[in-house]
């Protein structure tokens, strides 16, 4: 039978490359075979400390487990009736089509399932690459492995035919922004929420922080600002997105930088703030650089790494703030961005986005360069455009 390669986190900070039986698939499962994983600032929490609990209820990951969510491939095996119940739009799946394979599986019966459009806050949510541990067979339920087996329940979405795998693997991350944008949209007249011609304010541009500055852009936000301590993200924020930016070894201090973003928008603040860095310290930070009546949209805390100190009378109540907890997307979101970047592709740098590609077997190196400064996007796979 052949194997399946694939790199196992077994430890905290420690890949052990092992070999899996390819399944074999049931009527309603689907095998597909892996271009490449993108690295998540959530697969660095993982890999850096081991078993910890996520952003919703019962997110606990076990180890050990293949990391990716972030995915591109193409489907080698599919059920009958996986290929009609795992596309959202269009003709039934085939063999050999490209897809992007959304991260979640959701019950469809619970309360939040039932009452709430498209979001995974499912109380049975199961997701891929993090919470579904390789123990048990068919083990392959992460996009590093070379296969990935796709469970019943699963969406997967058709990569449009000259969209590159290095664009289409950032499909996940945009389906995050374009949600969290679409939950801070409102009518602009009373000037609450997000609107086009806003400021915009992302803390950290790793991945996740360009993905909502690309977002910001397509979207018509008038002036974008990026805070980094990385040089290289930071310039490429100025190159893709146009933003203007803010080097934390020039603003080094909390103070510093709200004086900064006042400075940029007529001593207002930013009508939307983003957070992207994964560290729980910086909400208040971010509270401060938002205008009063400002939306707050918390993305990058996604695991349990300690608290913030905060003001409710001075940061919420007095500024009327408007807080939206993002954890993950609506399904359909999926479908969407991959059409909003096949649109933009030629005029947005999405493929530069992607700045390392590794194999499976080099998966520790990946971690390590994902944690640095002088990346961006980082694949695990065999893509090559």
């Amino acid at each position: 039978m052949e194997q399946v390669v694939a790199p196992v986190l077994v430890a905290r900070r420690k890949f052990r490359t092992q070999r899996f039986p390819t399944p074999e698939i049931g009527p309603k499962d689907a095998l597909v075979k892996m271009s490449g994983a993108a690295i998540c600032g959530t697969d660095k929490h993982v890999f850096a400390q081991g078993e910890i609990r996520l952003g919703l209820p019962g997110d606990v990951v076990k180890l050990p487990v293949i990391l990716g969510h972030e995915n591109v491939g193409v489907i080698e095996e599919i059920g009958t009736d996986a290929s009609r119940e795992m596309v959202t739009e269009g003709h039934p799946l085939e063999i050999g089509e490209r897809v992007v394979i959304s991260a979640d599986i959701v019950c469809g019966t619970c309360y939040y399932c039932r009452n709430y459009y498209g979001f995974p806050w499912c109380l049975n949510h199961r997701s891929y690459g993090d919470v579904i541990s390789s123990k048990d067979p068919p083990h392959l339920f992460g996009g590093m492995g070379e296969k990935m087996f796709v469970l019943p329940g699963t969406f997967m979405f058709r990569v449009p035919r000259r969209m590159p795998d290095k664009v289409a693997v950032l499909t996940e991350q945009m389906a995050v922004a374009y949600g969290a944008f679409g939950r801070a949209f409102q009518n602009p007249n009373p000037k609450e929420g997000y609107s086009p011609a806003d400021t915009v304010v992302v803390q950290g541009v790793g991945p996740l922080g360009m993905c909502n500055a690309l977002m910001a852009r397509m979207l018509g936000a008038s002036k974008i600002i990026a805070i980094d301590k990385s040089p290289f993200r930071l310039k490429m924020a100025r190159s893709f997105c146009h933003a203007e930016t803010i080097d934390l070894s020039e603003h080094p201090r909390p103070e510093d930088r709200v004086e900064a973003v006042l400075s940029m928008t007529d001593r207002l603040g930013a009508d939307t703030v983003i957070e992207c860095t994964g560290f729980p310290h910086i909400i208040s930070e971010g509270l401060d650089l938002m205008r009063n009546g400002g939306t707050y949209l918390v993305e990058g805390a996604y695991s349990e790494a300690g608290g913030t100190k905060i003001s409710p009378s001075r940061q919420i109540l007095a500024k009327n703030a408007k807080i939206i907890g993002v954890s993950g997307m609506p399904y359909q979101a999926y479908g969407r961005a991959l059409k909003m970047m096949e649109s933009y592709r030629h005029s947005l740098g999405f493929d530069k986005l992607v700045t390392h590609v590794f194999g499976q077997e080099d998966a520790q190196e990946a971690m390590e360069v994902s944690m640095g400064l002088d990346s961006m996007k980082v694949v695990v796979g065999r893509m090559k455009g």
